[in-house]
């Protein structure tokens, strides 16, 4: 089948076509006097018992001046009887090109009947002059149930030792498959009143989540959480098998790893491998002593082999870190499997995406030299 380039142009401005109105369809809802809206509060699904309070920086609107002179915002709030929207910010100029974010928190009452709402902010733009000028609106909704009936929950992070530790504390109210943030804290201690039901909660040093516990609470329970933080851990551990290039047989296998130290500096630290052969323990070895363990990450590596040569086999590894003598972290386990002329096949490589990526090379490198035998035949 022959096609005009006649053809060919209608069919790619058929395709540009289609391809503005899903951008125009994709784009985040902006209003008159190019004012936009965004956030997560829209997304959230309260379900707060009378009396309490959430006020948490993961609730938040952003407005947008997306046009090209400076405007004011004035934010307003719709709510059932006997509660609050707590915005951090009500009223404020924005420039041309600026951005605010607004963190909203609930306040029910205990006036507040138990009962499904809907509530509802608003970003206002208006300019002052001879008098008010209104230039547009931008808002977001946000379901609240309240609930006459309330658990207590507490949530504390410590070390190995038993000892405080400051960190980030996240308490999630769980509903099927989704999280809604009920929950905030940065000092490691978290104690509120909550609706019954399903929870996470989970604790962050330096940005990384270091431990998590779910858990369910009735009406009326107090329940205490308590979550065990270890600041030390290992990246990046991988095994390398390395050949000998004139027998081809494996020679070593290369131990990398990398010891991330978020918090304090601690006098001693000793990383050991152990290793194991079909299962079985085979060896125990200690990699590296640091001393000091400084705070930070290090990078180190190590070339094993086994005291009595490799064997075809399967061959795990793991590494434990040892602080004041004492088993602190463990590693994930890697696997080296070993066939006839022990052939190494390391666990940690995924030869099956290393093949979809290589499928995916030649199929588009098909594809265009398709499209340009058939530009040929139209010229």
């Amino acid at each position: 089948m022959v096609v005009s380039i006649k053809q060919l142009r209608a069919g790619w401005l058929a395709l540009l076509s289609l391809l503005l109105m899903a951008s125009l369809l994709m784009a985040p809802p902006a209003f008159a006097g190019g004012l936009a809206m965004s956030g997560s509060f829209y997304r959230q699904e309260f379900e707060i018992p009378q009396g309490t309070s959430l006020n948490t920086p993961d609730v938040y609107v952003v407005v947008f001046n997306n046009s090209d002179e400076e405007f004011n915002i004035r934010m307003t709030t719709e709510t059932p009887t006997g509660v609050e929207l707590l915005l951090s910010e009500k009223d404020f100029p924005l420039k041309a090109g600026e951005q605010k974010k607004v963190t909203i928190g609930v306040d029910v009452t205990e006036a507040a009947v138990p009962g499904e709402y809907t509530l509802k902010v608003t970003a206002e733009a208006y300019k002052e002059g001879a008098g008010i000028q209104l230039l547009g609106a931008a808002g977001q909704t946000a379901n609240l149930t309240v609930t006459g009936e309330v658990a207590s929950v507490e949530v504390t992070t410590v070390t190995p030792g038993g000892g405080p530790i400051p960190a980030l504390v996240k308490l999630y109210k769980q509903a099927g498959s989704q999280k809604f943030n009920v929950g905030h804290s940065e000092t490691g201690s978290i104690k509120m009143k909550v609706a019954p039901g399903n929870y996470l909660a989970e604790a962050y040093v330096a940005g990384k989540k270091l431990a998590d516990e779910s858990f369910g609470i009735a009406a009326d329970e107090t329940k205490k959480i308590t979550l065990e933080i270890k600041t030390v851990y290992f990246e990046g551990f991988g095994i390398v098998p390395n050949y000998n290039t004139e027998t081809n047989e494996l020679a070593f296998a290369e131990v990398v790893y990398t010891v991330n130290n978020l918090l304090e500096a601690f006098p001693e630290a000793k990383v050991v491998l152990k290793v194991t052969k079909g299962g079985a323990p085979l060896d125990e070895t200690t990699l590296a002593t640091l001393a000091p363990l400084e705070k930070g990450r290090v990078g180190l590596n190590y070339n094993y082999i086994p005291g009595g040569g490799w064997r075809k086999a399967s061959y795990g590894f793991k590494l434990e870190l040892h602080i004041g003598g004492e088993p602190y972290v463990t590693s994930k386990e890697e696997k080296l499997e070993l066939g006839g002329g022990t052939t190494a096949s390391a666990g940690g490589i995924n030869w099956l995406l290393i093949g979809g990526i290589g499928g995916g090379v030649v199929i588009l490198i098909l594809i265009v030299i398709i499209f340009m035998m058939r530009r040929r035949r139209y010229y």
